[in-house]
């Protein structure tokens, strides 16, 4: 499955490889630029945030002892489903 994210300065979408090739501080800067939270949880020292980018999801994972970001990560939607499904509420659908 191929991921992309519009890139609004080119007018093109950035496939999965585009961004994963970016350094991460572009990365971040993009996420928390043009994306949208959606979800955060917490693993061990780290709060990880899910955001949306267009077509894809990443998670910003935080260190909380060293204040820093350490981890940007594309998640496929399985795997956003599975860490995220204790979050996710779909009751409002079936009012």
């Amino acid at each position: 499955m191929k991921f992309h994210a519009f890139n609004y300065l080119s007018g093109i979408m950035i496939t999965e490889l585009e961004f994963q090739k970016m350094p991460v501080p572009e990365q971040v800067t993009t996420v928390l630029g043009r994306g949208a939270e959606l979800l955060d949880r917490i693993h061990v020292y780290y709060v990880i945030r899910l955001y949306k980018l267009e077509n894809l999801f990443v998670e910003i994972w935080y260190h909380q002892t060293t204040n820093r970001i350490d981890k940007v990560i594309l998640v496929k939607l399985d795997d956003v489903i599975h860490l995220y499904e204790s979050q996710i509420n779909i009751s409002d659908l079936f009012r």
